[in-house]
């Protein structure tokens, strides 16, 4: 008997609901008796033959669906494996050990009238060397403090009477006195000044052991009196120009009967163009010379304009000068160059400048005795040109208490002064000195430290070398090859202050006579190089009261300045300072 299994149709029905879970439950059980009857007509469909089909159907109302399928449109893509590592920054971070120091706020400081410092009326001074019998006195005299005005008095004295083995009497006195006064005004200040000065020497430089002479014979006297006015503007609106206007005369004289009388007016005056400055200088000069046969008269007027110019770290002078000289019944005009320019590179710690220069000095009667006091009656006033002057250096600080200033110049310099004996005066003592000129080339190198600790330690050195091409004349008499001056002063607690100075003074040359054949000759001969030292010391007993003492050439050495002049020995003074009220 052969037995059908009917087949099951199964139906896509989208409308047919969902089994519940119990109905699918109850057609789990359905199915399982299905295949098992199944497995039973399967069995029995290998018995004999004899036994005929047995067709089943089975109905249902399950009908199963299938969902629709979801597309996706994403599309594929590649993902980098290797991660990117972002920038790496190293380095080390700094912190303070210990936490910033927070200020507190502080109230408003109240403004105090802070006393002003006391000022005196007077001071003196008064000291005296036994050596070369030296007395010494100073006096100072003036107001105190005032909105309105302020005067005073200044006398100085300084005197000795040394006896140089184998030389004359080198007796000599110094006598200053001045008036002075102030006028404060609104925009102005008025100034007037009356100075007097005597100096005396005698002309010392002869051999005592070949002439005999009274001190009178040797004596010289220089007088001067020199009254001055002088009105100075102080306008702070730059749409003014502030002036400086300065009028002044002297008279000196000589007891040999020779005098010069000057007037001199002065004017300044700047003001501002485009925020630029313009200076204008003018300048005139009369001078009248009376000697013992002769009378000279020179005129000087000269006109200076110059613009004045800047930025943060450069400045820059820019301008001439013209001068009419008439001296000696001939008209001369000249015109100089001004120029001078600096740049501060850092900090005020190297400031290079440059410029060129040039000026007529007067050789005048004035000039020439303070530069020299031993000089003839009968000198040759020649005025000297100064054609051109060629300069550079460099300046600045080398720390809060140290400057310096190093620089060069080359110049040329028509008819420029030397000094030599006078050998043309018939006499035998030729102890005077005349003045001649030669057209000269200088070279000038100088250099100059100063150091200063508030003001306690003060300390500067400053030196000079010079060289000279003269045309006509063998030497540059009487100018030495270099100087250095050297200055120091120690103040402990302001009430022991300690002052040393040191003065060298290279060779010089001089024009001698001398005999060769039985005849008198001109030749050069060289000057020994000096050194003077002095020291110095005052003990502060009180502010009124004070007691010091000076040595003088500690070296103890005679050198020569001048020919036939030596110089003193080593000296003292000891003195006191006193303010009586």
């Amino acid at each position: 008997m052969a037995i059908r299994i009917a087949k099951i149709n199964i139906a896509n029905k989208h409308t047919a609901p969902s089994p519940s879970a119990n109905e699918l439950k109850i057609w789990r059980y359905i199915l399982s008796g299905i295949l098992i009857l199944a497995f039973i007509a399967s069995t029995l469909a290998q018995t004999p033959a004899g036994v005929g089909d047995v067709n089943v159907n089975a109905t249902s109302i399950f009908e199963p669906t299938i969902k629709d399928a979801i597309k996706y449109s994403d599309l594929p893509e590649i993902k980098d494996s290797v991660k990117r590592l972002p920038n790496a920054n190293f380095g080390i971070n700094s912190f303070p050990l210990f936490p910033k120091y927070e200020v507190l706020p502080i109230e408003k400081a109240k403004m105090q009238n802070e006393p002003l410092p006391k000022i005196y009326h007077a001071l003196l001074k008064a000291g005296y060397g036994p050596i070369y019998n030296m007395p010494y006195g100073e006096v100072w005299l003036n107001s105190t403090r005032s909105r309105d005005n302020a005067y005073g008095l200044h006398y100085k004295h300084l005197s000795a009477t040394p006896q140089l083995k184998g030389f004359g009497y080198g007796g000599y006195s110094d006598n200053e006195a001045e008036l002075f006064g102030k006028q404060f005004y609104k925009k102005h200040t008025l100034f007037g000044d009356l100075n007097y000065k005597r100096n005396v020497v005698h002309l010392y430089g002869y051999d005592t052991a070949v002439h005999k002479l009274d001190n009178d014979f040797t004596y010289q006297r220089y007088q001067l009196i020199e009254p001055k006015l002088r009105l100075l503007s102080h306008y702070t609106d730059s749409t003014h120009i502030n002036h400086d206007i300065q009028l002044g005369y002297y008279n000196l004289q000589s007891v040999r009967k020779e005098v010069e009388n000057n007037i001199q007016l002065q004017a300044k005056g700047f003001g501002y163009i485009n925020n630029e400055k313009l200076h204008v200088n003018f300048l005139t000069d009369f001078y009248n010379h009376k000697q013992p046969n002769d009378t000279l008269n020179d005129l000087i007027v000269s006109l200076n304009p110059y613009f004045e110019a800047g930025g943060k770290r450069w400045q820059i002078n820019m301008g001439f000068t013209a001068t009419l000289d008439q001296f000696k019944e001939k008209t001369r005009f000249y015109v100089y160059p001004q120029i001078k320019a600096s740049f501060n590179v850092y900090e005020s710690l190297i400031i290079p400048y440059a410029g060129v220069s040039g000026g007529l000095i007067k050789n005048s009667f004035r000039k020439l005795s303070n530069d020299n006091p031993f000089l003839a009656t009968n000198l040759n006033y020649v005025n000297t040109n100064n054609k051109y002057n060629v300069f550079g250096g460099l300046r600045g600080q080398l720390s809060s208490n140290t400057s310096y200033d190093a620089s060069a110049s080359y110049g040329q310099f028509d008819s420029l002064s030397f000094f030599i004996i006078n050998y043309d005066r018939p006499n035998t003592l030729y102890n005077e000195f005349i003045a001649v000129y030669d057209n000269t080339r200088q070279l000038t190198v100088n250099g100059q430290v100063n150091y200063q600790l508030k003001e306690k330690i003060k300390f500067s050195v400053k030196g000079n070398y010079y060289y000279f091409d003269t045309k006509n004349l063998q030497r540059a008499y009487h100018r030495p090859d270099f100087d250095i001056t050297l200055a120091g002063s120690y103040n402990l607690k302001n009430k022991i202050i300690i002052r040393s100075d040191v003065f060298l003074i290279g060779k010089q040359w001089a024009l001698t006579q001398q005999q060769e054949g039985g005849e008198n000759v001109l030749k050069p001969i060289q000057l020994n190089s000096l050194v003077d030292i002095n020291l110095g010391a005052e003990y502060r007993y009180s502010k009124m009261l004070s007691f010091w003492a000076q040595l003088n050439n500690v070296a103890n050495q005679r050198y020569f300045r001048w020919e036939r002049y030596p110089t003193q020995r080593f000296n003292f003074m000891i003195g006191l300072s006193f303010v009586p009220f």
